[in-house]
């Protein structure tokens, strides 16, 4: 048995959509300097790395600073009222164009730092309230996000794996690449093998079940055929679970589970994804109404299943044994203001686009949730990491809980160099 965060024996992994950090969290812990004993690792900022003062994007010569809560909207639990764009050709300009849309650093470069200073005028192409993409809820819109990362763990150097949208980041978080995706049209599948597929290789084979909600446009019947975008998506995992090495089920079978003591050793749980769109006069959606934080869907759905979850765990004959890992695949095109740093590149060849995967996506929210970590940490990569935190830090984490050294798990050069967070439990 692996020595590896030892009080734990189940792990919940539940990744939402499209936040960055700033966006649903940066005005968290505002203003505080928080106790040593509440920064991890010992010596790193006791400041809680938040929205700063000063924080701005330009539309031409007009100014867009975040907002304190997303308040004077019809519905200000649907901010931003429209999807931002979140291809890879969109977060280079969130993150490298000035206000007039100009470059002054070499995109994705590893010389100069993106200044983050494009999201406004990203956004301005295509909308006409662009100051809605600079908006940060607060923790009176957001109790139980805001409630979790306070009174639990939160890290705030935490990054998506890729500077693109959701498909490639999830590849990413399951696999330790995207085999050359860099947007979710690059490929329908990824033919690697993944982090749940490894757990059966264990000293102490560790069992796992994917849940899920619903399985894709149109079939509105989520139990239909069994399967869900992870399933899909990952042809190993599918593989796995014929072969009765793991398994799928409804969501609603996690809960039945936590009640009666019966978890796996790793649930995944797949998020019901919010698709649609919203109009310019701010009260109206048309779309799939999910509960995974997807920016234009109302939020309150997501906070309600988030806290859902929570409980179930908590009042669980598990609870005193279970992590709870709560992030977001990428951010969405939200504003956020930390550059994405430099990145170890996976061991397959890039696709057809100018990327090296030598650069992290943008920041976004992670929660270390359990009865042992120390209430209200903040924690960053351990001392002497070459690099901070990104999806792959999981499955990193993970494989040492289960015995499994990431660097020969055969799961990519960017797992093996990522750092963990057992140090927060």
């Amino acid at each position: 048995m692996s020595d590896v965060m030892r009080p734990i024996n189940k792990i919940v992994l539940l990744m939402l959509e499209n936040r960055s950090l700033d966006n649903v969290l940066g005005w968290l812990h505002e203003g505080i300097e928080l106790p040593v004993e509440r920064v991890l690792p010992r010596g790193s900022s006791r400041r809680f790395d938040g929205i700063p003062k000063g924080a701005v994007n330009r539309v031409g010569t007009t100014e867009h600073r975040p907002t304190r809560g997303t308040h004077g909207l019809p519905q200000p639990l649907r901010q931003p009222r429209w999807n931002p764009g979140e291809l890879w050709e969109n977060v280079g300009n969130q993150c490298y164009w000035d206000g007039d849309g100009v470059e002054r650093t070499p995109r994705w470069s590893r010389i100069g730092t993106p200044p983050m200073t494009g999201f406004a005028r990203d956004y301005d192409r295509w909308y006409d309230a662009p100051g809605e993409v600079m908006g940060a809820y607060t923790s009176d819109q957001l109790p139980v996000l805001y409630g979790l990362a306070e009174h639990f763990a939160v890290s705030d150097a935490w990054f998506s794996s890729v500077p693109t949208e959701s498909n490639p980041n999830r590849a990413f978080a399951l696999c330790g690449s995207s085999q050359g995706a860099v947007d979710n049209a690059d490929t329908s599948y990824y033919q690697l093998p993944t982090l749940l597929g490894r757990l059966g290789a264990a000293p102490r084979p560790r069992s796992w079940t994917v849940f899920w909600q619903y399985d894709g446009a149109l079939d509105m019947d989520p139990r239909k055929d069994g399967t869900c975008f992870t399933v899909d998506a990952f042809p190993a995992l599918r593989d796995a679970i014929e072969r009765g090495d793991g398994s799928a089920a409804y969501w609603e079978e996690f809960f039945n589970a936590a009640r009666n003591g019966t978890l796996p050793d790793v649930s995944f749980i797949e998020p019901f994804s919010t698709g649609g769109y919203g109009f310019p006069w701010g009260t109206d959606f048309v779309g799939l109404q999910g509960n995974d934080y997807h920016p234009p869907g109302w939020v309150g759905q997501a906070e309600w299943d988030l806290n859902r979850v929570y409980e179930a765990l908590r009042d669980s004959p598990h609870w005193d044994e279970t992590l709870l890992v709560v992030t977001f695949d990428e951010h969405g095109g939200t504003y956020d203001h930390v550059p994405p740093p430099p990145a170890v590149r996976p061991d397959d060849s890039p696709g057809a686009r100018p990327f090296g995967f030598d650069r992290m996506g943008v920041r976004v929210p992670a929660i270390l949730v359990s009865p042992w970590v120390r209430p209200g940490t903040v924690f960053r990569a351990p001392t002497g990491s070459a690099y901070p935190f990104d999806h792959t830090s999981v499955i990193a984490t993970v494989l040492r809980w289960a015995g499994i050294d990431p660097t020969t798990a055969g799961l990519g050069a960017r797992v093996a160099a990522a750092p963990t967070f057992e140090h927060v439990i």
